[in-house]
């Protein structure tokens, strides 16, 4: 190598090493500045909380009127004045009970002028019976003359005329017998095979069949003759007893006739006393249901018109809560849903129910039952108490919390303490090191003060709430709230 190419050899190398050792005490100074930064830095104190298993809900909170089952308001029936109020503002009726009475002196007259004219007609009905059960037996009578006229000496016509037809056919058969008995004796005779005096024997039975027989004809003869007599004779007789028929039975018709009629007047007596009863049965304001009296509008001797508020009772066995939703809650409200019941205010207790019923229209709301909600649009909806509770007023209003969703028993974390990100949301917990690190979790259910956690953190860690002023960054050291400072 010449002089030049050592020189430039040397030059190179010196190069190196100052390139080396600046290089080496660049890293050297960043590494302090590092460490010096670090232990300048002071550690955030943050709350930690641990991740628990718990319930989760999602609710919506609406107020509500508080009402006793069939609540409801009974009104006058008629126009009148209020002749007595029976019952007191609380009492407990049973169905049926009267609870105000009211006066109309005209229905009560025409009431006991209508029960006299019942009275009569009733009268006037019960001899009209009696005229016709009179005609009715005339008239069997004369039917029954008209039947047995002549009748027993025709049956016994009949009869006998019967026997001797039937002596007529014995007559007949025997001269058939007689005669084939004669015809066969001739034939033998002829032949020579019997006496002669055999066969003059047979020929005098012959003729003493045939005698007979001829008096058999006569004998019937004679009692169909007899027969037609004694018919002729029914005949005659009937034309003054059907007179007597006819007469029996237009009387019979006539007592019929007055007792219709009779019995119609009185039918219509009796509405018209029905409806004067009902009308006096108006006057009496009786209780539809076993309930509690919870307000009376009249006292004695109030005029009223038809219709006038009277009175309101329910039912205290079951207490419910009347509610307008607005369309938007509404959507989410299902019936069987539960519900929490409190009067409006701190440290209220709690009462159970659940939705019983939803309207399917809504309706604009001007009654004031929600001041969220009055002027527009809401949707009526019942919540039913399970057990009536004896504290609620009616009238009053009262908060009602409805559950639409529960999952219960489930890894949970306050809302407070999720994250939410662009990527995804997550928390902050704390490493081996002590310094703050994310962790990416699932959400489930959301609730407003708790939301479900389905991964990333397990019931039993801890995460970190920072205070809002100091945020958190990865690497940051942190130490709770709850320890001492060093």
């Amino acid at each position: 190598m010449d002089a030049q190419g050592k020189k430039q050899f040397k030059t190179g190398v010196r190069w190196l090493i100052w390139s080396g050792a600046l290089a080496i005490l660049s890293v050297g100074g960043w590494l302090v500045y590092t460490q010096l930064e670090n232990r300048s830095a002071k550690p955030i104190a943050v709350r930690i909380i641990k991740v628990k298993r718990d319930n989760v809900e999602t609710t919506i909170n609406e107020s509500g009127m508080v009402e006793l089952l069939s609540q409801q308001t009974l009104t006058s029936p008629e126009e009148g004045a209020v002749e007595q109020v029976l019952v007191s503002i609380g009492d407990r009726v049973a169905a049926g009970k009267s609870l105000i009475t009211l006066r109309n002196p005209e229905q009560q007259t025409s009431l006991t002028a209508k029960q006299l004219e019942i009275n009569n007609q009733e009268l006037t009905l019960e001899r009209n019976r009696q005229k016709l059960a009179e005609a009715q037996e005339k008239l069997v009578a004369a039917q029954q003359q008209l039947l047995n006229d002549k009748l027993v000496a025709i049956q016994k016509q009949e009869l006998t005329l019967e026997r001797n037809r039937q002596k007529l056919t014995e007559a007949e058969e025997k001269l058939a017998s007689e005669q084939l008995e004669l015809e066969e004796l001739e034939t033998l005779d002829e032949k020579g095979f019997i006496p002669k005096n055999e066969l003059r024997t047979q020929q005098e039975s012959v003729r003493s069949a045939q005698s007979a027989l001829r008096d058999a004809q006569s004998t019937v003869a004679t009692d169909i003759l007899e027969l037609q007599n004694l018919k002729q004779q029914r005949l005659d007789a009937e034309s003054e007893i059907r007179d007597k028929v006819l007469e029996a039975q237009a009387a019979f018709k006539n007592a019929q006739l007055e007792l219709r009629t009779a019995q119609g007047e009185l039918q219509r007596l009796k509405l018209e006393l029905q409806k004067i009863k009902q009308q006096l049965q108006n006057n009496v304001v009786s209780a539809p249901i076993n309930g509690s009296i919870l307000e009376i509008m009249v006292k004695n001797g109030d005029g009223v018109n038809r219709g006038a508020k009277l009175l309101t009772l329910g039912d205290p066995t079951q207490e419910l809560v009347s509610l307008r939703l607005s369309t938007l809650n509404a959507t989410q409200v299902e019936v069987g849903q539960t519900a929490r019941i409190s009067v409006i205010g701190p440290n209220s207790q709690i009462y159970q129910g659940r939705v019983q019923n939803l309207s399917p229209q809504a309706t604009n709301s001007n009654s004031g039952e929600s001041s969220s909600t009055s002027g527009q649009a809401t949707v009526a909806a019942t919540v039913l108490l399970d057990q009536p509770t004896g504290i609620l007023i009616p009238g009053s209003q009262v908060n009602v919390e409805i559950i639409l969703e529960r999952k219960q028993d489930v890894v949970a974390l306050s809302t407070e303490a999720i994250v939410h990100s662009s990527s995804k949301p997550f928390v902050w917990v704390r490493d081996e090191d002590g310094n703050a690190q994310k962790k990416p979790v699932s959400l489930g259910l959301e609730g407003l003060t708790t939301v479900e956690i389905t991964s990333g953190v397990e019931a039993g860690e801890q995460v970190l709430l920072p205070p809002p002023e100091s945020p958190l960054e990865p690497g940051i050291p942190v130490i709770s709230q709850e320890d001492p400072p060093e």
